[in-house]
């Protein structure tokens, strides 16, 4: 447990509450209100959150980015962040997304990846590459939400995956929360979440948008092939 500091009652105590992620069409507080507040942290707390923070939204979006620059960027950061806490947000968030990387290479039938192939990074990579034939990684133990998430992914539910991902790193949060509302684990908990509102809200205005594009093309007749 790190310590406490005087600025951390006042930095709660100005936040506005967090509604699940799934049960608001907003967020609560914008990005630049929300970083105002954070300056309040001290300069070794601020630092952390803003290197885990910048990490993992970098992480949850790699357009254009090579498997070989996603491994070179977590080398980088595990190298400089030594703080526990931070340490486990982080790992939990990655673990998580290698083996949905894992699930979604073996659906589209590809083989296992070899040994010096940087494709996932975190603590499984290597015991997943041996298990790659078990339906579950032999992972089930440690993550039993893997067969949910694999059917799913067969099923082509995107958005039922998407939400079960972000569910259980809110459920994680929740629980660093309930721990101590004035910790320094409870502000990175609420920093987190904050995320997770603002990348299901993303997901929710990406598939209204297609929705929106596919009735455009129905009532102006320029798709042809609707019965197809």
């Amino acid at each position: 447990m790190r310590r406490k500091s005087p600025h951390y009652y006042t930095l709660v105590a100005s936040l506005p509450w967090l509604p699940r992620f799934d049960r608001t069409d907003r967020l609560p507080i914008t990005r630049e209100r929300l970083l105002k507040r954070f300056r309040m942290l001290n300069p070794d707390d601020a630092e952390l959150v803003e290197r885990g923070i910048e990490f993992l939204a970098w992480y949850r979006h790699p357009v254009e980015r090579t498997d070989a620059e996603m491994v070179s960027a977590y080398e980088r950061l595990m190298a400089v962040i030594d703080d526990p806490v931070v340490l486990a947000v982080i790992e939990l968030a990655v673990d998580q997304r290698t083996i949905i990387v894992a699930l979604r290479r073996r659906h589209r039938g590809l083989p296992a990846p070899t040994t010096r192939e940087p494709w996932g990074v975190g603590q499984w990579v290597h015991h997943i590459e041996r298990n790659w034939d078990d339906p579950d990684f032999k992972l089930k133990p440690e993550y039993p939400w893997i067969p949910q998430a694999r059917a799913h992914l067969e099923a082509g539910e995107t958005l039922a995956l998407d939400r079960l991902l972000i569910e259980l790193l809110w459920d994680c949060m929740d629980r660093f929360l309930e721990k101590d509302m004035f910790s320094f684990e409870a502000l990175l908990a609420y920093l987190f979440k904050w995320g997770l509102i603002n990348q299901w809200l993303s997901y929710n205005r990406e598939a209204a948008k297609a929705r929106f594009e596919q009735l455009v093309l129905e009532v102006s007749g320029a798709d042809n092939n609707l019965f197809d």
